[in-house]
């Protein structure tokens, strides 16, 4: 027997973002989230291991409201949040946010097809690859 809970947590994005697996751009503002997590019967002290993330969408008109759920693995929802939330990293957001849209490219005539960038972090629409590769090395041999 498998033995999970829920977690529920607003969070809030302050920026523009995207979400690896989603080609939409999704708009700042807060967002509800639920959390799976399952109990860790390895760990030699009681802990939990997120499973899967909800990520509740509200949109409205003028007569109606609805919601639409992601289902999204939560270090997608973590990455996003960490990048979202680091003012050292504006460029990085700027690049991910303009990635797919109609002016990816323009500013510097370098576009994703590029051969011999595919470790830049502005040609990944993959937070946490994005996260990883921005952040140098400081070890000295």
């Amino acid at each position: 027997m498998t033995i999970t809970r829920t977690t529920h947590r607003t969070v809030t994005f302050f920026h523009p973002f995207r979400l690896e697996g989603y080609d939409e751009l999704f708009q700042p503002g807060t967002y509800e989230v639920e959390t799976l997590e399952e109990l860790d019967l390895m760990a030699a002290t009681r802990s939990y291991k997120k499973v899967k993330s909800n990520l509740h969408i509200w949109s409205r008109d003028d007569k109606t409201t609805s919601e639409r759920v992601l289902v999204l693995d939560p270090v997608i929802l973590d990455s996003a949040l960490v990048l979202d939330s680091d003012p050292l990293r504006e460029e990085e957001r700027a690049r991910m946010i303009g990635e797919t849209g109609n002016d990816a490219g323009q500013d510097d005539g370098e576009g994703p097809g590029n051969a011999g960038d595919d470790d830049s972090p502005s040609h990944t629409t993959e937070p946490g690859r994005a996260f990883r590769l921005s952040q140098p090395d400081q070890r000295t041999p």
